[in-house]
């Protein structure tokens, strides 16, 4: 019945955002490595994150982020669902004011963007409701290519 859970919990509305936010990796409940991500997009249910670090998908981890205009920052408990490797959008070919163009051998190499949707599985009642009066007070659209049944489960 995972399916009609995962159906379930898609039909969250997601929102676009811009929130740093540290994921925290867990092995026999001590923590093992953290890292930096940007928040893309968030839900009551899960969220959407890049990283340039690579995350095993079925990671278990903790997520915490801060939204602007609140001073405690929301913990959740999370598992790493679905994770897409891509590669970073490239600077611009024209050379910054005061820079010369760089040789093609001294181009460094691209970056790659780690993209993982997570789904929260445990938030207390404070932070679940705190990110609810964010989402409501931003009033910002929910992505308009967020088909309510599609599959993305987080």
């Amino acid at each position: 019945m995972e399916t009609h859970r995962f159906k379930r919990l898609s039909r969250a509305d997601r929102y676009d955002v811009q929130i740093l936010g540290n994921i925290s990796l867990e092995k026999d409940g001590e923590k093992q490595e953290s890292y930096i991500c940007n928040t893309v997009n968030v839900s009551l249910s899960g969220a959407l994150v890049e990283t340039s670090s690579l995350i095993p998908v079925g990671s278990l981890l903790q997520y915490t982020f801060r939204m602007p205009g609140f001073s405690v920052p929301v913990n959740v408990i999370g598992e790493i669902v679905r994770g897409v490797r891509e590669q970073a959008p490239a600077e611009s070919e024209k050379p910054k004011k005061g820079r010369k163009k760089k040789k093609p051998d001294e181009e460094a190499a691209p970056k790659k963007i780690n993209r993982y949707g997570i789904i929260f599985l445990d938030m207390n009642e404070q932070d679940r409701l705190a990110l609810e009066i964010y989402l409501v007070q931003n009033r910002k659209k929910p992505r308009p290519d967020a088909d309510p049944d599609g599959p993305e489960p987080y």
